[in-house]
């Protein structure tokens, strides 16, 4: 299968590829689930809309030089009755000034110039892996991600290993970073990685921003995880393997079936 950005989110695709927000989805550790993930993969199940997924991808629009292509395909984003029929939904508004507070950094513009969704796949841990890369500068040795954030400096549960978390290692950045500087690395027959970068805007009153990167111990830090878990991961996704429900999240809940009741003693504060 050609991957094109038409067919990129496509269920063929998924079905083909792994992807990074793929592997996460396996996970317990990364709040995923192995039937949610399998009934997602099989069309069974579509995860309900979140409103920060438009958010993220309005700014990601303007980022690729498509922002108004972007508005004039999504007339949900502007408001239809009342006084401010017409205009942008103030959520929207927000994001403007959100992208205004990068426009407005000289070292993020940088960080953020070079070709724009850059589509690569290759052959990762014995399966083939698809990325897509906000802004490529391979002749100043460095790609970035541009990331969407309600704030940089909160802490974050981790429920299975029972610590507090930073947002990277909370939302499995570092995986990203790793396993888009791998497949770059093999796509491009590259002796060495590219330095990951990450630029950050939240949606904070102002808005905050940063720009992360990513070294060489970082990169084989991330992809010792997911070498870690891709084998049962692998398996699930084959049908080898059974897939395993968490009876927590949304998919879980929206199926469950009681198999046995349980004594009171058995619920748990985490």
């Amino acid at each position: 299968m050609k991957l094109n950005k038409n067919n990129y989110f496509s269920q063929e695709a998924n079905q083909h590829y792994m992807s990074v927000s793929q592997f996460k989805s396996f996970l317990p550790s990364y709040n995923g689930c192995e039937a949610a993930a399998m009934a997602g993969i099989n069309g069974e199940w579509e995860r309900p809309y979140v409103l920060a997924f438009d958010e993220g991808h309005y700014v990601h629009a303007w980022n690729e030089g498509t922002l108004d292509e972007f508005k004039s395909e999504n007339p949900h984003l502007y408001a239809s009755t009342g006084k401010t029929a017409g205009q942008l939904k103030a959520n929207f508004q927000h994001c403007n000034t959100m992208i205004e507070t990068l426009e407005s950094d000289p070292l993020v513009m940088k960080a953020l110039g070079g070709q724009k969704e850059v589509i690569m796949s290759a052959e990762l841990f014995g399966i083939q892996w698809k990325v897509m890369l906000d802004s490529y500068q391979p002749q100043t040795g460095i790609f970035a991600d541009l990331k969407t954030m309600k704030e940089m400096d909160g802490k974050f549960w981790n429920n299975e290993v029972g610590i507090y978390e930073n947002f990277i290692d909370h939302y499995g950045y570092n995986l990203q970073m790793a396993v888009y500087a791998e497949v770059e690395r093999i796509v491009n027959k590259r002796d060495q990685w590219l330095l990951p970068h990450m630029v950050v805007v939240t949606k904070q009153k102002p808005p905050d921003h940063d720009i992360i990167y990513f070294d060489y111990d970082a990169i084989e830090q991330g992809l010792h995880i997911v070498g870690k878990h891709i084998e049962r991961v692998k398996a699930v996704k084959s049908g080898t393997e059974q897939a395993v429900r968490c009876e927590k999240c949304e998919y879980c809940r929206s199926t469950k079936k009681i198999q046995r009741i349980k004594h009171f003693s058995e619920l748990k504060l985490y």
